[in-house]
This record gives C-alpha cells, structure tokens and sequence, in this order.
C-alpha cells in the first residue's frame, strides 16, 4: 500500500472520529448509541490499517494525519469521559433527591423502576 493510501485511510477514520465527537457534544443517550457504532467502525478500520502504518511513517504528511487523528481520539475520550461523569453525578444527585443518604452520608441510591409490570 503506497503512502499516499495510508494518508487517505487516516483520514477517513479520523473523519469518523470527528463525527463521533459531534455526537458526543449533545451526550443524549441516542447520541451516545449512535457514536458507538461510528466509534467500532473506525476502530476496526484503524486496526485493519495497522500493519500498513509502516509504510506510512517516513511520510509527512501521514505522521501529521496520525497526530490528527490522535487528538481526534484524546478529544472523543475526553467527551466520552465527560458524558460518564454527567450521567454518574445525575444519578448522585437523583438518589439524594429521591432516597435521601445512606448513614454514612453517602447520597443513597435511586430507586430503580423496572419496565416490565407483572400483575398475577
């Protein structure tokens, strides 16, 4: 695989990356499913570029595709790590609200609804 096809293929998985990203802005839960998918994808298609990066490496513009791309990847897990810890405080928060604290002062944890009712 020539350089040149190395450069294109980094540019199509960080091109990928970077619509993961935008989702991940938002972190709706559908936002949240769809970028898993995009994310898998791209994975896949960097892993299957993985043995070709050689060939890549004495080539410019391919080192600066990389670095792209690596920040394209710190920017989603950072997003990803943001989305995380929004959704763990809201639960926090939610439990304190709604269960109040455990005796340790811990807030306790929110009463979970099942989405099935059985009634006999």
């Amino acid at each position: 695989m020539a350089a040149a096809d190395v450069v294109q293929r980094l540019v199509a998985v960080r091109s990928e990356v970077d619509q993961a990203c935008e989702l991940l802005i938002s972190a709706s839960p559908k936002a949240l499913d769809s970028c898993t998918h995009i994310l898998e994808t791209a994975g896949s298609r960097l892993a299957e570029l993985q043995p070709q990066l050689p060939e890549g490496a004495g080539n410019s513009t391919a080192q600066q595709e990389a670095r792209r791309l690596r920040g394209a990847v710190a920017r989603a897990n950072s997003l990803l790590e943001n989305a995380f810890s929004f959704y763990v405080n809201w639960r926090r928060l939610l439990g304190s609200l709604s269960a109040g604290y455990t005796e340790r002062g811990d807030p306790a944890p929110a009463p979970c609804q099942g989405r099935i009712c059985l009634e006999g």
